[in-house]
């Protein structure tokens, strides 16, 4: 073997592996529910307490899988790649989701907070555990003060302050 022969061969194989550790690497970008687009709230950073806020309340969010309770984790939208804080984010891990706005009347959906926590949720399902023909995935809110019913806004539901919102996958039985 020739010497360009050889100069061409290790250039060739060394633009390959460059190219499949590039293809490897991540582009930065955080996990979001769905195939679709991340939200808007969750690309947003509201920095902290101190910038002085508009809006600041709760809700809380409870999840059920095949009858075990998931932990919503602490510390979701905090610290989140570049941004100290997100606008929905969580400090412990009860479930109770703080909602922080610069601005008044903004309309946060749950998709934004499961956005900014990287997990799937939709009407298909809460992460890897999809509806299928022994399983579903139901959504139960709870205003404040007030009767439990059952929606189907999933993603698309308006978060409001004193809200306990259910999420149950679970077997049909």
């Amino acid at each position: 073997m020739n010497k360009e022969t050889l100069f061409w061969l290790v250039f060739t194989l060394t633009a390959i592996a460059a190219l499949g550790f590039l293809l490897g690497q991540s582009d930065g970008e955080p996990p979001f529910n769905t195939a679709d687009e991340r939200h808007a709230l969750a690309n947003e950073c509201i920095g902290s307490h101190d910038g002085g806020l508009a809006e600041h309340y709760h809700a809380t969010v409870r999840i059920s899988v095949l009858n075990e309770n998931i932990a919503v984790p602490d510390d979701v939208g905090l610290n989140d790649r570049g941004c100290s804080m997100r606008p929905l984010h969580t400090h412990d891990a009860t479930g109770k989701i703080h909602l922080e706005f610069k601005e008044s009347g903004v309309d946060a959906p749950l998709e934004a907070f499961f956005d900014i926590w990287g997990k799937h949720m939709d009407s298909t399902g809460f992460d890897e555990h999809r509806i299928d023909a022994s399983h579903e995935f139901l959504m139960f809110v709870t205003e404040e003060g007030g009767e439990r019913t059952q929606t189907t806004a999933f993603e698309n539901h308006i978060v409001k302050d004193g809200q306990l919102i259910e999420l149950v996958y679970r077997s049909i039985e």
